[in-house]
């Protein structure tokens, strides 16, 4: 895997392409995911940890694309910066608002959708338990915020003046 890390790198920040690649792979890895004769949190919480990873994938394309993440300007080794206690305790709390705001719309938004597409009934609570539901209604959901946590909070702490030093410089 580590001879291919640059490439992938390479690949995810120069090919445009590669936000859609990332959510078609995420797709085809949960529907791979193998069947479960009774209902378990783990599928859940696989098909969870990749759309939060492909969200934070597509976002650094994104930000790559638009020019905001961009190498240091002085080589490694900075001097360490003692971070701003007030914009730190700031930032967490308007990144959770984010994520919280994010997933209550997106999570209702899916959920809906997805149960009036197969004609079921968003109120009953064993129909998130659905495969067919499950899937879309967590990865969809965590993908949006893996990419808004990565892509639109950071841009909105940036408009506000609250963003953190070298926040774009992790090429």
């Amino acid at each position: 895997m580590f001879p291919y890390v640059d490439t992938i790198d390479n690949f995810q920040l120069n090919v445009s392409y590669s936000p859609i690649l990332n959510f078609c792979i995420g797709i085809i890895l949960i529907k791979c995911y193998p069947s479960l004769k009774q209902w378990s949190t783990a599928r859940s919480d696989t098909t969870v940890i990749l759309g939060s990873a492909f969200g934070l994938c597509s976002a650094t394309t994104a930000m790559h694309k638009i020019g905001l993440l961009q190498r240091p300007l002085t080589p490694p080794l900075y001097t360490i910066i003692a971070p701003n206690l007030g914009l730190c305790i700031v930032r967490t709390i308007l990144g959770m608002i984010f994520v919280f705001i994010t997933r209550q719309i997106v999570k209702t938004i899916v959920l809906r959708v997805t149960c009036a597409i197969y004609g079921l009934d968003w109120k009953n609570p064993e129909t998130k338990r659905l495969a067919k539901v499950e899937m879309p209604y967590y990865y969809l959901t965590y993908y949006a915020i893996g990419f808004n946590v990565s892509f639109i909070c950071p841009i909105f702490f940036r408009a506000l003046g609250i963003n953190r030093d070298y926040s774009y410089t992790e090429l």
